[in-house]
């Protein structure tokens, strides 16, 4: 307990540190604005802020910063943002009409050749630009934008949602983007400290009206019990991603308002089918018939349910209609024995040819790889029920292991639908030549689901194909798909319109604001 209290009071040190640091650099102090300053805790951050680089735009997005054509909202459905409408001419062919009256951050009119400039740059600049959106080329018509794809591709409306298209201005030094890009959103970026914070003010001549505060510092605080602490101190008003461990500090509790939602991202365990006893579907299925579910999610608690399948029930792929992996330990074990495993000496583990069955689960200690230590030892002791050894592996760098298959399972935590979409998330982790395919999963008919998903446009038969998929996955036992997380969000009692959103990477808005 004494340990924790000084814990405490050093993370205080550091953050009055830190706040005092970058409130020197604000334009106006807090103590003389009208719409009030907040402290906000973010979870990550991008290494830069300029939103075609890598991930980058995701902190924006959670800043309110940029904004894209279109957007994605709490029901998962495609809206308008700058694109006030648009049609889908033909299979190759999108009409966008920008939104009037709209400017940036440093008062230049958003145009669609503003439009057009932006996009375009984020596709030479980032590479997974080319790929969501299969760009053939864009033109100007008066108020609009009209882009051609290479091919027709049903999921380019969500894609271009994505915060790597976030529009920025051209116009000016892009080198300095990285530090300080310039947007159309509610709050405009005017200092970075990367890895430490950056500061935000009010867009006055913002076009969705005038934002309920003057200003912002948003802090990247990655450890969950320090962004706890950040909170019950006092140091940061509102945090994003409070980790369910900690959720019990804030419930019940008058001072702070806590917001869950079922979230989109699905920890689960990639399965390798080529180097590895599980390119045997009978091991695969032993152990997804060995995995209890239910109890690891409510040993993780904090809003998490069980997976058990590769999207979640959030999602408006037929969940509750799928034949989803369960825990039956019996049909484990019979499907080993049909695999030719027996426990042939009685030490409690099964074994073939003289050796026990052994299966190694990689993961990192943070990041998208990170074995959750209690999630781990549930699994090796579940595994061993059915007779199976389970050796979890902490890895820093899992690339070398990724790309020589020296795994049997590998912890994964991904955006499933990160556009409201299901598209990226098939095409990567499950098609034969996908990139984030690390247990290279091969399946005809699973891959002309996907290309079949690839060419359609109506929305319903979309979900219908993704249905198919992810039933075929679970048959094939492509993956342990464990458990869902809940997006959590909290803040301080004096915080109003605390937005919570099943894509993680939306969280403040126009309207977030905080009573004096």
């Amino acid at each position: 307990m004494k340990k924790k209290v000084l814990l405490g009071i050093f993370l205080a040190l550091i953050s009055i540190g830190i706040l005092s640091s970058c409130g020197s650099e604000k334009t106006t102090p807090a103590t003389e604005t009208k719409g009030g300053h907040m402290n906000v805790a973010l979870y990550w951050f991008g290494e830069t802020l300029d939103p075609a680089l890598d991930w980058d735009g995701w902190t924006l997005t959670r800043a309110a910063v940029g904004e894209t054509l279109v957007t994605v909202d709490e029901n998962l459905q495609l809206i308008g943002q700058l694109a006030d409408s648009w049609e889908n001419i033909d299979e190759t062919t999108w009409k966008f009409h920008i939104r009037q009256g709209v400017t940036f951050q440093n008062g230049n009119p958003l145009t669609p050749e503003a439009v057009k400039s932006s996009i375009e740059r984020t596709v030479k600049l980032n590479e997974r630009g080319e790929n969501a959106l299969k760009l053939a080329s864009i033109d100007v018509d008066g108020e609009y934008v009209i882009i051609k794809t290479k091919e027709p591709y049903g999921a380019f409306l969500a894609n271009i949602s994505d915060p790597m298209f976030i529009i920025v201005d051209t116009s000016v030094d892009t080198s300095k983007f990285k530090e300080t890009p310039v947007c159309t959103g509610p709050y405009m970026v005017t200092s970075f400290k990367p890895a430490t914070s950056f500061e935000v003010t009010a867009y006055e001549n913002y076009w969705g009206g005038k934002p309920a505060l003057d200003s912002i510092t948003v802090f990247d605080i990655e450890d969950d019990n320090t962004r706890a602490l950040a909170l019950q101190s006092g140091d940061v008003d509102m945090a994003q991603g409070v980790r369910a461990g900690d959720i019990a500090l804030f419930t019940d509790n008058k001072d702070y308002v806590v917001k869950s939602t079922t979230g989109t991202r699905i920890e689960f365990m990639t399965m390798n089918t080529v180097k590895s006893p599980l390119k045997d579907k009978n091991l695969r299925l032993a152990i997804n018939s060995a995995v209890d579910y239910d109890t690891i999610a409510k040993v993780v608690g904090g809003g998490a349910v069980a997976a058990k399948a590769p999207f979640p029930a959030s999602a408006p792929y037929g969940y509750n209609e799928l034949n989803k992996q369960a825990f039956d330990i019996e049909k484990a074990k019979n499907l080993l024995t049909e695999a030719g495993y027996k426990d042939t000496n009685n030490d409690g583990f099964v074994d073939k040819d003289g050796k026990n069955l052994e299966i190694n689960i990689y993961g990192t200690a943070g990041g998208n790889t990170r074995a959750n230590s209690t999630v781990a030892e549930l699994l090796e002791a579940q595994l061993k029920n059915a007779g199976i050894k389970a050796n979890i592996k902490i890895a820093e760098n899992l690339d070398e292991i990724k790309k020589n298959l020296e795994f049997d399972l590998l912890f994964q935590n991904w955006q499933t639908v990160s556009t409201g979409d299901s598209q990226w998330f098939l095409d990567n982790a499950f098609k034969t030549d996908g990139s984030g395919n690390y247990g290279k999963y091969s399946n005809k008919q699973l891959d002309d689901l996907i290309n079949k998903l690839a060419t359609t446009f109506d929305v319903k038969e979309r979900q219908k194909i993704t249905k198919e998929a992810s039933q075929i996955i679970i048959d094939e036992a492509y993956g342990t798909y464990i458990v869902s997380q809940a997006n959590v969000n909290v803040s301080n009692n004096k915080v109003e319109n605390m937005a919570n959103f099943p894509i993680d990477y939306y969280f403040l808005t126009a309207n977030t604001k905080i009573s004096k």
